[in-house]
């Protein structure tokens, strides 16, 4: 059809319509210019209808201003213009967006829903609904708004839902919702929501629906606190940024549902947090956060007193956490908790006592876990239903199911042996309800040559010989006490190495000392005027000082041996620092080199790394002693060339992080300083061309 007129719809005077269709008409002719609007008059004289869809029609704000017009005053409950060209979308000049003028037409037709989804709108300008003011429902999903005028809802105080999803709103501001004192839902999901200004969804004293789904929200307040919303219930913070649920109890204090699945929070303390602060919160949906911690800060734990019916704890890499003993009373004081779910949590076993305090939990799910087995009371009493589907439970204990009515074991890993007796008796007894295909499918998995036999056959089969059975129980026992004893010991006595190493070393110096090598000798006379050329960067020179020269110069400590040269005590000033540098190393027997990040950048340190490498090449002696300081990656190392060449074939010294090897750091720093190496020089070439130092030989202390 190119147009609808009155004159084309006479017959259905005086009707009510339930539901009019218009949908996809086109109406080409009922343009802005050249069409006769007036002449046409008003299609829906003496028509009322439920629902009017108006969907595909091409309207534009021009079109639809003047076809509002023609109809003003026709009773519409339900509008739908879906799929209309209104709006300038993103980019464009030279379309409009609605205007206040827009539905001026629509001011007297009771219009309590309008849907405006899957249209261009950019800009929601000032009033643009203000003339719809028994609007009700207002959907805008799926357009290209960015931008929300101060004052854009004026007039809408009797709108109740509010539908901005799949948009292109990016941020918040106190203003953004004013005049909507009695809206009960609102849905910004999906949109590029990042930034919350100060106050954000001021006006709102009534909203119970609050969802923020498939933002890219990471603080809950960017620039400040939130606006409170007292009366909120249900608030969806699902699949956006955030990592910490900080501001959360003063924004939504009476959220009863809250979902943050999909976001990026790392610490369990949030569900402490979360019970501990929302005292009405009845459904916790957590799943798909990747937890790294359970860091419970403020003595934080769970309300006695709490409402917690569900808790959704899916893919959160719980097994982390329990293997290293934190936050096991998590379900402590969850008295009211009916459902939970920790599918996905790669647990390889629960926890023993871990439910305990789920003393009404009704259903649980624990598919695709890694479950070998499971206690006999595990469970609560109260159970009822359990998914236990993905497993590898090999032989479970049919005592642990004692209270169930329900149960899924579909895609478990049954060793059939004897130790399947009590399930398999169990199996064929059991009240117990098995989702399809049922038991018929479960089948032996292990071992080989009884791999893909129906359990149910092998029951029937089935021979075991108790006496057998019996001594190797034994065996097994005996076995594992024998090893747990040796795990014990060696257990036990790598924790004491790791625990007393320092300890232990100092002892077995002291007694190395005076049994075979008798009191520590000064280093020879004669010879080079130093003992150990220092070169380290001046922006070391506080650390150097500290960690190393007190404890080796002879100046700075009576019972030190070693003659050190360093550049701010020896140095002559006036000379050329090259110079300097260069009678320091031949005037030393060793040149210890502190290798930190400040010496990889001091130009002076590196040409003096170089001027040792090559008197070690000259003189083929180990006279270069690295030590290698601090957190300095492995590929800074790799960049200057004479340090690469030294530290791929040579060995160097690290400091150590361990305060209980300085000990032994220092006794192989001294042993390297006074010990004399001879290299044997070995003409091959690596693939830089760096000259290949190999086969050191000890000639003499």
């Amino acid at each position: 059809m190119e147009s609808i007129c009155e004159e084309d719809l006479l017959g259905f005077q005086g009707k009510h319509f339930r539901f009019l269709n218009l949908n996809s008409l086109y109406l080409y002719s009922m343009t802005p210019y050249g069409f006769d609007w007036k002449r046409c008059g008003n299609p829906f004289r003496n028509m009322s209808m439920e629902t009017l869809d108006l969907s595909s029609n091409g309207f534009n704000v021009d079109k639809a201003k003047l076809f509002f017009n023609a109809i003003q005053g026709t009773k519409i409950h339900h509008l739908i213009l879906e799929h209309s060209t209104m709006g300038k979308s993103f980019g464009f000049a030279n379309v409009k967006d609605p205007d206040r003028q827009t539905f001026e037409g629509l001011k007297n037709s009771g219009v309590k829903i309008l849907d405006l989804s899957k249209c261009f709108i950019f800009t929601l300008q000032y009033a643009v609904f203000s003339p719809l003011r028994e609007v009700q429902d207002i959907t805008i999903a799926q357009n290209k708004i960015n931008q929300i005028d101060r004052g854009a809802f004026f007039g809408l105080e009797n709108l109740q839902k509010l539908n901005l999803s799949h948009n292109l709103i990016g941020e918040i501001y106190s203003y953004t919702f004013d005049n909507l004192p009695n809206i009960l839902e609102l849905d910004l999901s999906y949109n590029h929501i990042g930034a919350l200004g100060y106050h954000a969804f001021t006006g709102l004293p009534n909203l119970q629906v609050l969802d923020l789904t498939g933002n890219s929200i990471r603080e809950l307040g960017t620039y400040g606190y939130l606006a409170p919303l007292p009366n909120i219930q249900l608030l969806r913070l699902a699949d956006n940024k955030i990592t910490s649920l900080e501001g959360l109890s003063d924004f939504a204090n009476s959220t009863i549902i809250l979902n943050v699945q999909n976001n990026r929070l790392s610490n369990l303390e949030d569900i402490y947090t979360v019970l501990a602060k929302l005292m009405r919160i009845e459904h916790l949906w957590y799943g798909n956060n990747l937890i790294h911690w359970c860091t419970l800060n403020n003595n934080i734990s769970v309300p006695a007193v709490n409402s917690l019916k569900l808790l959704e704890l899916r893919n959160i890499a719980l097994q982390m956490i329990w293997a290293q003993g934190k936050c096991m009373n998590v379900f402590e004081n969850l008295g009211k908790l009916l459902s939970l779910d920790l599918s996905f949590n790669s647990l390889l076993a629960l926890p023993d006592g871990i439910f305990k305090g789920l003393i009404s939990l009704e259903e649980m799910d624990l598919q695709f876990n890694s479950l070998t087995y499971l206690q006999p009371d595990i469970f609560p009493e109260s159970l009822k239903t359990v998914d236990l589907s993905y497993n590898f439970l090999v032989s479970p204990d049919p005592a642990a199911f004692h209270s169930l009515s329900w149960i899924n074991l579909y895609t478990n890993r049954f060793h059939c042996d004897c130790f399947l007796v009590d399930f398999l008796t169990w199996l064929n007894g059991t009240n117990v309800t098995f989702p399809d295909p049922g038991v018929n499918e479960f089948s032996c998995e292990f071992p080989s040559d009884l791999h893909g036999i129906s359990l149910l056959n092998y029951s029937s089969v089935i021979l075991c010989k108790k006496d057998d059975e019996r001594l190797v129980q034994e065996l097994r026992l005996s076995l594992f006490i024998g090893c747990t004893a040796l795990i014990i010991l060696i257990t036990v006595g790598t924790i004491v190495f790791a625990r007393l190493r320092g300890f232990l070393f100092k002892v077995y110096k002291k007694v190395t000392s005076r049994i075979l090598e008798g009191p520590r000798k000064d280093p020879p006379a004669g010879g080079p005027r130093y003992d150990a050329y220092i070169c380290f960067s001046n922006n070391d020179y506080k650390w150097v000082e500290t960690a190393l020269l007190n404890r080796l110069d002879s100046q700075l400590a009576e019972q030190n041996v070693l003659r050190c040269c360093f550049e701010v005590r020896d140095f002559i000033p006036g000379e050329d620092h090259l110079s300097n540098i260069r009678d320091a190393i031949w005037g030393s027997r060793k040149t210890v080199c502190i290798v930190s990040k400040e010496f990889l950048k001091d130009g002076w340190c590196l040409e003096a790394f170089t001027l040792a490498q090559s008197r070690m090449l000259e003189e083929l002696r180990d006279v270069l002693i690295m030590v290698v300081v601090g957190k300095v990656p492995h590929y800074r190392l790799m960049k200057h060339k004479a340090i690469r060449t030294f530290a791929q074939k040579r060995e160097y010294l690290q400091w150590p992080e361990d305060p209980q090897d300085i000990k032994w750091f220092y006794e192989k720093l001294m042993s390297k300083i006074l010990k004399d190496r001879k290299v044997k020089k070995n003409t091959a070439k690596d693939n830089n061309g760096d000259i290949t130092l190999v086969n050191m030989t000890e000639v003499g202390t």
